[in-house]
């Protein structure tokens, strides 16, 4: 798999369409690993405030994994550092694909390559964990690097923090073979990174783009809402919507933000192809 496609992957990791094989009750014991193919597809801004659209479009394999310490599932891919019935802390994962020449935005200026973000998180149930429909406080820390698409070069470009509600109705699976999930996430960032999307340097600077550099603190709200239906045994459909908001930010005044609001959408069809008989008892998370 190339890189890019590495990148539009994380791209699309919010899909959790792209992970929930397999979806079932929590009380249900799942396979300890599954393997299959989904066809998925998205339409992204180029960042969060751009006014211009890009859609991806790929079939890829998927590997889930529930075990102890290293998991992969329909949350993405994390490690499990330590667990109680209630608390959970591990690994948030995040990016962005890179942003290639065709933006007219910055037409000019350099282009901006991936960006992978990783750190610590820890997930708080808020409900009964024996709730069907769970509902988990997460809290996050990332740190990011970019990484250029011709030289794969990195560097390192500033932090990331994340405040999210997660919603799960999984009591309708029994009935027509669905789960729905609502999510809703407040960020922050540094200075830092909000310059590697938002600046402007004064040698990039145009009569309709005047020098800027932007501030840090608030970087945004997210409101998004994703469903997958089984199909059968083997198949199951998945789809996402996602809504940001760049009001009040420290980069809300950046010449290169077009647009208050974005909306990210995306669907998969998801084919398990195979699956373990031996089953783990870290299926419900």
């Amino acid at each position: 798999m190339s890189f890019r496609f590495a990148c539009i992957l994380l791209a699309l990791a919010a899909l959790p369409a792209a992970a929930q094989t397999n979806a079932a009750p929590p009380t249900k014991e799942l396979p300890l690993w599954e393997v299959g193919l989904f066809g998925g597809g998205g339409r992204l801004p180029h960042y969060r405030g751009s006014d211009e659209y890009k859609t991806y479009a790929l079939p890829l394999p998927f590997f889930i994994y529930r075990g102890k310490i290293f998991r992969a599932n329909r949350e993405g891919v994390k490690s499990v550092f330590w667990e109680t019935e209630r608390l959970e802390s591990g690994i948030s994962l995040s990016g962005n694909p890179p942003v290639d020449g065709d933006n007219d935005s910055r037409e000019g200026m350099p282009e901006l390559g991936a960006i992978a973000e990783f750190g610590p998180s820890l997930r708080w149930s808020l409900l009964d964990p024996k709730n069907p429909n769970p509902l988990f406080a997460v809290a996050a820390v990332r740190t990011a690097f970019s990484v250029d698409r011709h030289d794969l070069h990195t560097a390192h470009e500033g932090y990331r923090g994340e405040l999210k509600l997660i919603y799960r109705n999984m009591s309708w699976f029994q009935r027509w073979g669905a789960i729905v999930g609502v999510q809703a996430s407040v960020e922050f960032a540094d200075r830092d990174f909000h310059r590697y999307f938002y600046e402007v340097e004064p040698r990039y600077a145009a009569d309709n783009r005047p020098a800027y550099s932007p501030d840090g603190g608030y970087s945004g709200f997210s409101l998004s809402a994703n469903a997958t239906k089984k199909l059968n045994r083997r198949l199951t459909l998945g789809v996402y919507y996602r809504w940001d908001n760049q009001a009040g930010t420290g980069y809300e005044d950046s010449p290169l933000v077009k647009t208050e609001n974005n909306h990210v959408v995306g669907g998969a069809l998801i084919w398990n192809i195979h699956r373990s008989k031996k089953k783990s008892p870290y299926s419900a998370m």
